[in-house]
């Protein structure tokens, strides 16, 4: 096992917060739907498939392909968003749920071995046969972020809203 890395304090926080927001919600609640169509297992599922995506980048795995979409690494956020929602929609809550929680603990387990020496390596060390543009030498550990503390805190805000309104409605 690699030294301690600086990532898991702030995805363990963030995680706790989200995890603590979707076990307070019975299973018709995360049928929810807001104007835009995403249930609150749909957003679930999609920080789960984004997940999956940073496990296989460390992998050297198609990210696409782990999500569960077809996706060739030229497409915008939105698109590939879309794809993943309607490749995931028709999960049950319990299912959504257990994708949720299943990627995270793998996606963890992944994180724990890995130092932020490593996690400074450059996207293209981890991905040679899918690389981003050869002067692109961000650090992976900008996928990280981007992929777990920060995505979610954003759907944390966006399920916290659709939950309150949802209340508002009743």
């Amino acid at each position: 096992m690699s030294e301690a890395n600086s990532v898991i304090e702030p995805i363990e926080k963030s995680w706790a917060e989200l995890r603590s927001m979707v076990e307070s919600m019975d299973p018709a609640a995360l049928t929810v739907t807001g104007p835009d169509g995403w249930s609150v297992k749909d957003h679930l599922a999609h920080i789960a498939a984004w997940e999956a995506s940073l496990i296989a980048l460390f992998e050297g795995g198609d990210r696409g392909a782990a999500m569960g979409i077809h996706a060739t690494g030229q497409e915008e956020t939105d698109e590939i968003n879309h794809e993943l929602w309607e490749h995931h929609h028709a999960m049950t809550p319990e299912q959504a749920v257990a994708y949720f929680r299943d990627t995270h603990a793998a996606l963890m387990r992944l994180l724990m071995k890995m130092s932020d020496e490593d996690l400074q390596r450059p996207y293209n060390d981890f991905q040679p046969n899918d690389p981003r543009a050869p002067d692109d030498n961000r650090p992976a550990m900008d996928w990280v972020a981007g992929n777990t503390w920060e995505h979610y805190n954003e759907h944390a805000e966006w399920l916290g809203q659709l939950i309150n309104d949802s209340r508002a409605a009743s």
